[in-house]
């Protein structure tokens, strides 16, 4: 895939490898304005609804998935090639604008397996097609159960271009997070590409159960307000993190101690000392107001436990587990015994 530019990225990228590499190809974007009254009974606690001008925006996305795999890996014939749909709206947390998919139809039983057990994404199995020829896109959603259907043309116009600053298309097109919820809590993840390239298009929609199923309050669901096509992007994505986070440091990671501890003050000196010249770990008292913010957003074991807590990646551990990690932040031969003290 190449090097991908980030000086148009709204914020920095994880500093870690990302998980997966894909190619979304032939995507429609097809948006109405929505009620923002009706909208947010789908937005979980925890996320707020991102408006242009006062507005919110409900998308609807046909494409191709092309090439999936994960980083390491090579594409998968039958398998890495599938079309895609989804409805979308635009959301925010600590503005960190992002996307939030309302639903996920995919021809493919792995994606919809692993997405929604691995990064909580309400993916559902569909059989459907993306077919381009010449300036004409024709698509094509069924679900295997219910009468939930997607169908349509896009008539594409030849002058590509990209979003202007401030403008509604920005809004729309130049998102690099997305948000999602699993188990229970609020999960954020980073996308990387170029700046979206597009042009206007038509549409002429046959069927659109899928989005009306969702009692959005349009007035008419065959006609959005704003149609746009691109012929795509190619994107790496990064696993998914806890959305709440200490400070805009993406990448800084945190331990939470037992303030009244004298151990765990040794344990935080004892790292402190001995820390790489790249580490990125804050200390806080697990009792602290910042580190309760986070505490309070994990699953229930964590949030009983009242122990030692570890921040990694946006991923928590606690115990054993987080104490052990520590040795990944500090210098080399401290590093060899990590996989030690698994055994």
């Amino acid at each position: 895939m190449g090097d991908i530019p980030t000086e148009h990225l709204p914020f920095p990228i994880p500093s870690r490898n990302h998980s997966l590499s894909q190619e979304w190809r032939n995507l429609t974007f097809m948006h109405w304005e929505v009620d923002i009254n009706k909208l947010q009974p789908h937005i979980p606690d925890g996320l707020e609804i991102d408006t242009y001008g006062g507005k919110a925006y409900v998308g609807v996305v046909p494409f191709i998935m092309r090439n999936v795999r994960p980083r390491w890996f090579w594409p998968v014939p039958f398998i890495s090639t599938f079309p895609e749909f989804n409805i979308r709206t635009y959301v925010k947390k600590d503005d960190i604008p992002g996307v939030f998919f309302l639903t996920l139809e995919a021809e493919s039983v792995i994606t919809c397996s692993y997405a929604t057990k691995a990064y909580g994404l309400p993916y559902n199995y569909a059989k459907g097609s993306v077919v381009k020829q010449d300036d004409t896109v024709s698509w094509l959603s069924q679900r295997k159960s219910g009468d939930m259907k997607l169908a349509g043309d896009t008539t594409i116009s030849r002058t590509k271009t990209h979003a202007q600053a401030g403008s509604l298309e920005e809004f729309l097109f130049e998102k690099y997070s997305l948000y999602t919820c699993k188990d229970g809590s609020i999960m954020r993840g980073y996308t990387h590409h170029k700046p979206w390239e597009f042009c206007s298009a038509e549409v002429v929609l046959t069927n659109n159960s899928l989005t009306e199923s969702f009692d959005f309050g349009i007035a008419d669901y065959t006609s959005p307000d704003l149609v746009h096509y691109s012929d795509g992007v190619d994107v790496r994505t990064y696993s998914i993190e806890m959305a709440e986070r200490i400070g805009k440091d993406i990448n800084r990671d945190f331990l939470f101690l037992d303030g009244d501890c004298g151990l765990c003050h040794r344990l935080a000196k004892f790292i402190d000392n001995r820390s790489s010249g790249n580490a990125n770990l804050g200390y806080r008292p697990n009792t602290s107001e910042d580190a309760q913010n986070v505490i309070m957003t994990l699953p229930k074991k964590f949030i009983a436990a009242d122990t030692v807590y570890l921040i990694r990646n946006g991923k928590p551990f606690m115990k054993s587990s987080a104490a052990i990690r520590c040795l990944l932040y500090m210098r080399w031969y401290y590093r060899m015994f990590y996989p030690i003290c698994w055994l």
